[in-house]
């Protein structure tokens, strides 16, 4: 479990395991482990989360029906469809030029 959470883990989960695993051990009374199993069962759980491209692609999926896009595919409709102009500044707010 070590080596996977290592390997595969997202950071800091080996830490929180061996944080968990050890407090766990604590407080399990002797011939118990049953509180050291669920730890173990827990961070399994979360490393074939990790390791399924199913599971991952389920949680990069869009929520309720709203359509995700990257930012630049946002930035590329954006510019088509002429978002990116400057505003055109009133003549009042036009500086005005002495004429000779």
């Amino acid at each position: 479990m070590r080596t996977a959470l290592s390997r595969y883990g997202l950071p800091g989960d080996r830490e929180t395991f061996e944080r968990d695993l050890a407090a766990a051990l604590d407080a399990s009374p002797i011939g118990d482990l049953a509180a050291v199993a669920e730890v173990i069962a827990t961070y399994r759980h979360r490393l074939a989360l990790r390791t399924s491209p199913d599971a991952m692609a389920a949680l990069a999926a869009p929520i309720g029906g709203q359509e995700w896009t990257p930012a630049t595919d946002v930035f590329a409709r954006l510019h088509a469809a002429g978002g990116n102009r400057r505003p055109t500044p009133s003549p009042s707010s036009q500086p005005i030029r002495a004429s000779c």
